[in-house]
């Protein structure tokens, strides 16, 4: 297969920003890279993984008046064959997407996106977000035809800034939630008890999945690991009955911190 990368010419992405202030040199140049690296993710994550494909775009001219930069993109033979209209219309279709998502016009983003990402997504907006009155436009041309065009004003970019604000807050916020007397019995364990690493249990009530287990105290992590010697059993085969906090992270839970126990309550699960 031939693998010489080509330069696309008769497609190109223009990005034309009708500034009111003077926009500085690094929130564009940190707005380009931010927009150049999510096209790069996306390429990659869509093309086949053997497919030997450049997904750089390049500046192709920088224009006076308003900031007006005109990108292309490298492309293999076989790009042409993985999106109609081309890498460049398709990525774009994909921004739009996750602009609109960004600002509330649709529920769900068109892909998953990381912490990185929508870092990337508050740059490219910074230089319209920072200027009142400002826009932002994003054309795809064939042959000097737009076949992709959307636009982001000033106000539209300081929603998209705040919203992305509240996602990584709550991706960097775990959150508690306190439930009481529930049935935890133990999937592994690590029989350390100078240590919780390696610790993890069960309350099927919560989770059917095993989560790993950390102690509020050490007073009630002694407790627990010193049941009654009546049932014959050392206690990570025992059931327990506790109040715990489930931690979570993107609403799934992650972990659970005993609270309180409950030694009364204590019972084998195998016994009839």
């Amino acid at each position: 297969m031939n693998n010489i990368m080509e330069i696309d010419l008769s497609k190109r992405l223009e990005i034309k920003i009708n500034n009111k202030k003077p926009v500085g040199l690094e929130d564009l140049s940190l707005s380009l890279l931010a927009f150049n690296h999510q096209f790069h993710k996306f390429v990659e994550s869509e093309a086949n993984k053997e497919t030997d494909i450049s997904s750089e775009l390049l500046i192709k001219e920088v224009r006076s008046g308003s900031i007006i930069v005109e990108l292309i993109s490298h492309a293999a033979p076989i790009v042409p064959l993985l999106w109609e209209g081309g890498s460049l219309a398709q990525w774009s279709k994909i921004a739009q997407e996750i602009c609109g998502w960004l600002l509330g016009k649709t529920e769900k983003p068109p892909k998953e996106l990381t912490k990185q990402d929508l870092q990337d997504w508050n740059k490219f907006v910074e230089p319209v977000a920072k200027d009142n009155g400002s826009q932002m436009n994003i054309n795809v041309s064939d042959n000097g035809k737009v076949i992709q065009q959307f636009i982001i004003n000033s106000t539209e970019a300081n929603a998209m800034q705040n919203r992305i604000g509240n996602l990584i807050s709550d991706l960097d916020t775990p959150e508690g939630n306190v439930h009481t007397r529930k049935v935890m019995y133990w999937y592994q364990a690590k029989f350390d008890q100078n240590s919780d690493t390696g610790n993890r249990a069960i309350i099927d009530d919560l989770s059917k999945s095993a989560l790993k287990v950390i102690f509020d105290n050490n007073a009630v992590k002694d407790e627990m690991l010193h049941p009654d010697p009546k049932f014959g059993k050392p206690w990570h085969e025992l059931a327990y009955v506790v109040d715990v906090e489930v931690e979570t992270v993107r609403g799934k839970p992650k972990m659970y911190k005993v609270l309180r126990y409950y030694p009364e309550y204590t019972f084998d699960p195998e016994a009839e």
